[in-house]
């Protein structure tokens, strides 16, 4: 059971993102190219440790050819918690998102992907963290909007607000 709200929390959240980034994959036209993959990523991790490669991971799978190419790119993981200690991440890379951070880059380097992570605080808007390279090819260097880097010794972690990204055409 997930900190601060249960699993219906996050269960609830992964729905509802996969919704707004289907939107944002096709421009508005469809809600159902991404979903939830099967126990939200555990899957995959069972499979793992059972020596049998799988190539779903994470917390979305694309359901429609259209989300293919950008889940062939990126192992996605959403986090919605109370506190996620965001200070604590920024300032001494400890903390709750800090473990989620460095779990996403394990996990994402196994399946050779580019790790992102969507979270939410209660009482804070959406951020998405992903390394600088990726969020250049994902929407571009100039981007409007809060951009923050934070240098980790496992390579640098930039975070900005999803909203923002959103407003961005994806550059699939």
């Amino acid at each position: 059971m997930r900190k601060g709200g249960g699993a219906g929390k996050g269960s609830n959240y992964e729905r509802k993102l996969c919704k707004i980034l289907s939107l944002w994959i096709s421009n508005g036209k469809n809600v159902d190219i991404f979903w939830r993959s099967s126990l939200s990523g555990g899957r995959a991790t069972v499979a793992h440790r059972k020596g049998i490669k799988v190539r779903q991971a994470g917390d979305m799978i694309a359901v429609a050819p259209e989300g293919h190419a950008f889940c062939s790119r990126y192992f996605i993981e959403y986090k919605h918690y109370k506190d996620l200690n965001l200070e604590a991440f920024f300032l001494k890379d400890k903390g709750l998102m800090a473990k989620f951070w460095k779990k996403a880059l394990r996990e994402a380097r196994k399946y050779k992907l580019e790790p992102v992570i969507i979270a939410r605080q209660n009482f804070t808007p959406d951020l998405i963290l992903m390394r600088p390279p990726a969020f250049k090819a994902l929407i571009g260097n100039n981007a409007p909007g809060m951009s923050l880097r934070v240098k980790r010794s496992s390579g640098a972690v930039e975070i900005r607000l999803l909203a923002d990204v959103l407003k961005q055409p994806f550059k699939g």
